[in-house]
């Protein structure tokens, strides 16, 4: 039966910087893989990032976009065919650059984006969009019988998306985050298990599930304080990766000293 463990959840943030005490009390003690921390610890660490991308889209939405809102025009599609009240070709620039974004042409003047620099462009029967270097992609205008497009309708689709940007990113980040590193637990536990198979030393699987999680919350949480500076360090997926390693072997080392076990690298034998 398992010995009652001696750290809660609440703990492992701090102590997982120092703690070989902790460590060693979720390989013996603590029981299943830690999953639900992780979870909870990755949820923590994405509010300020939420609240960052929420900051900076509305930022976008009041200040920037609206430079380029004000010069799209009023665009009618009716049985699949769009039309302007403007001279034509008509250019949507961008206001910083003076970048031609999109190209307005109903009349047949222009027909691909190969004949302008723009990275989009309106025809009267399709709207076409650079979306790489070697990829575009089109949506015609044959199935819509009557459609107004106009800035008043663009200002209420940046309100709402405004509103509700950050409430849903936040947790399909969350989620797509914790899908992540649940990948980056399972290959460190394996790679645990190739350090243990060279020590005098046993772990059960699980127990080094949860060794992983608890080694990987340091570069969580320095990763989220770095996001939060704005600080983006050289090689910073290589540092972290060798940080959380050297927090595996060392909460490896304190469950196996732990157990009474000598922990040393095991040589091969010389050839008869």
């Amino acid at each position: 039966m398992k010995t009652e463990k001696h750290y809660r959840i609440w703990q492992i943030p701090a102590l997982a910087f120092f703690s070989r005490d902790l460590y060693r009390d979720v390989a013996l003690r603590w029981q299943g893989v830690a999953f639900g921390y992780l979870l909870l610890l990755l949820a923590l660490c994405w509010i300020p990032g939420a609240i960052r991308i929420h900051r900076s889209f509305a930022l976008f939405v009041d200040e920037e976009a609206p430079l380029v809102i004000e010069q799209i025009p009023e665009i009618a599609i009716i049985d699949g065919q769009a039309f302007i009240d403007h001279p034509q070709p008509y250019t949507i620039h961008d206001p910083e650059t003076g970048e031609a974004l999109l190209v307005i042409d109903t009349t047949g003047t222009i027909t691909s984006l190969e004949q302008t620099d723009a990275r989009g462009l309106v025809t009267a029967r399709q709207a076409i969009f650079q979306k790489s270097a070697i990829e575009t992609r089109s949506f015609n205008f044959e199935t819509i019988d009557r459609y107004t497009l106009n800035q008043e309708k663009i200002y209420r689709w940046l309100d709402l998306a405004k509103t509700w940007a950050a409430p849903i990113l936040y947790p399909l980040c969350t989620l797509g985050s914790f899908a992540y590193r649940i990948v980056q637990v399972l290959l460190f536990a394996c790679i645990g298990l190739l350090l243990i198979s060279l020590c005098k030393g046993k772990l059960p699987f699980e127990a080094l599930l949860r060794l992983s999680v608890v080694a990987i919350t340091p570069t969580i949480i320095i990763d989220t304080l770095f996001d939060a500076a704005a600080i983006k360090p050289p090689l910073a997926g290589l540092w972290f990766f060798l940080l959380s390693m050297g927090y595996l072997w060392f909460g490896i080392r304190a469950a196996i000293e732990n157990g009474g076990t000598t922990f040393k690298f095991e040589t091969p034998a010389d050839p008869a």
